[in-house]
């Protein structure tokens, strides 16, 4: 049996919901990953450390350090679909709350640089 990589891709988005989650992982990292560039971004303008850009990227991993290890197993009982709504809802409003916080920050910090 040969293994064809684009083959067996394009065969399993054929079924709606892999290829609506596949979609949504999608949105979802490239989401977590503007925020994480966005993040360090600011924490070096505001700091110009790179040791405390170190210290938030490395603290940004702690909680799936602590929690992933004791949740784990209380996650296996749960309905799946439930729980990935729910981590992506509060990722999402995560992003909104970081992102209303900062807006009157930036607005004055910009306006300074004038």
């Amino acid at each position: 049996m040969q293994f064809a990589p684009g083959k067996d891709l394009i065969r399993s988005l054929r079924h709606r919901n892999f290829r609506l989650f596949w979609i949504g992982q999608l949105i979802s990292l490239i989401g977590t990953w503007m925020q994480t560039v966005a993040q360090a971004w600011l924490v070096l303008d505001l700091t110009h450390s790179s040791f405390k850009l170190g210290v938030v990227t490395a603290l940004q991993f702690l909680p799936m350090l602590l929690f992933s290890f004791f949740t784990g197993p209380f996650i296996d009982y749960l309905p799946k679909r439930r729980i990935i709504i729910a981590g992506q809802t509060v990722l999402m409003l995560q992003a909104f709350f970081l992102h209303s916080c900062l807006e009157g920050q930036l607005k004055t910090s910009n306006s300074r640089k004038r």
